[in-house]
């Protein structure tokens, strides 16, 4: 049924405007979701952020021409290109950019702030290869139910970013190839005390928009004044997906002023060495959701050093670890199984409940601001034969753990 209605969707949205062939899923909380792209400081040391938020547009297919492109550019692409397809990247890159080009995120481009309410904030760290805007489908959902959230990182671990140079033009940083004479950990273990500092200044940024201290450097129409006052920084979360659910974990450990965790199907590896002292400094609540195909017995048992009393597990059967972003969604049913994004449970049921798992979580531990948003919970049990509580997963190799392997 759900597919049904997106694609009855797709099909709207294409009549209504040629500049979007197809779309994300639509998000299914009460708010439309909102769009910017904000950079504050134009170098490194600066922070680049997506921004999802409750906006003001009470219909959101009457703003389907104004929708957010999905699609960042060719230099994403070829970034992309060096991770999935190192052997054939101008192949990829064709048919990638054919594909993404007129892909939306059902998100009304820079439409203004619902000003109703503080609204809660979430830092969401992307994985190793991925972008800020690969993660749509659960940013667009947190922030239908009334969440901000944001981040791009630039430690080289995305598949692209940019920063400012003096003329203002953008300095794109690709993604980085392990060098032959590199360990993975070495790598690793470098870049994700980048991501911990560019997820903490992330929150750093959140502050100063909501004092109305902030500085947009990229071409805007969107007044940063309506986030003054605006945030609700009380019990602000800190998630992220694989390299970036390790960083969510790592930043709770190092930044008690996040007061709520969500790890999507963490990869340990990047702090194997010290997996024991992170995980033993998160006092923070925190779940981790899992993909059954993805998680090996060497990174379930880094996950196991993880504190028993304040840390859920909950791993969702006949998933892949793609489930927990966009891709399923934009490469058809061929496609899936090309790329290796297939999974047995249907990919808009897996992020359902995905997405309602987060939600339920973090309702449960913003105190009453999250009481009426805690509405999951029929939905939760009538899924219980699609989950699996505790650490659990079927994976048989990882990247880092295991020295042949080279996906993710």
């Amino acid at each position: 049924m759900l597919g049904s209605l997106n694609t009855a969707f797709s099909t709207m949205a294409a009549w209504q405007t040629p500049r979007f062939t197809t779309h994300t899923p639509i998000p299914q909380g009460p708010h439309v979701v909102g769009c910017v792209d904000i950079m504050m400081g134009r170098c490194k040391d600066g922070t680049l952020m997506r921004l999802y938020y409750p906006c003001k547009v009470s219909n959101l297919q009457s703003q389907a021409h104004n929708w957010t492109p999905w699609f960042l550019g060719d230099e994403y692409t070829r970034g992309l290109a060096s991770f999935i397809a190192p052997s054939i990247p101008s192949l990829f890159s064709m048919l990638f950019n054919w594909k993404m080009r007129n892909v939306a995120t059902p998100a009304v481009w820079e439409a203004a702030l619902m000003k109703t309410q503080k609204w809660p904030v979430v830092v969401f760290s992307h994985g190793l290869s991925a972008n800020r805007s690969i993660y749509s489908t659960v940013c667009s959902e947190l922030a239908s139910h009334g969440f901000v959230v944001a981040v791009e990182h630039r430690d080289s671990s995305a598949c692209a970013s940019f920063v400012l140079n003096e003329d203002g033009k953008r300095d794109y940083i690709l993604y980085k190839t392990l060098p032959p004479d590199v360990k993975e950990y070495e790598l690793r273990s470098q870049q994700i005390k980048v991501r911990v500092e560019e997820s903490i200044r992330a929150l750093d940024a959140l502050e100063k928009l909501n004092q109305g201290q902030a500085k947009n450097e990229l071409p805007s129409t969107f007044d940063l004044q309506q986030l003054c006052d605006a945030l609700d920084l009380s019990h602000p979360v800190m998630s992220g997906h694989s390299f970036g659910g390790v960083t969510a974990i790592t930043t709770l450990a190092m930044d008690k002023r996040f007061k709520i965790g969500v790890s999507l199907d963490p990869w340990m590896f990047p702090i194997k060495d010290r997996v024991t002292e992170v995980c033993g400094n998160v006092s923070q609540p925190l779940i981790c959701i899992s993909t059954e195909a993805f998680q090996s017995d060497a990174n379930l048992q880094a996950m196991s050093s993880l504190p028993a009393d304040t840390t859920t597990f909950v791993t969702i059967k006949g998933t892949v670890h793609q489930n927990q972003c966009d891709t399923p969604f934009l490469v058809g049913n061929i496609g899936r199984a090309f790329v290796g994004v297939y999974s047995p449970l249907d990919a808009h049921t897996a992020m359902d409940i995905n997405n309602r798992l987060m939600l339920n979580f973090i309702a449960k531990h913003l105190g009453e601001n999250g009481a009426s948003l805690n509405t999951y919970v029929p939905y939760l049990e009538a899924q219980r034969q699609n989950m699996v509580s505790g650490l659990y997963g079927k994976g048989k190799a990882m990247l880092g753990w295991d020295a042949d392997f080279h996906g993710v």
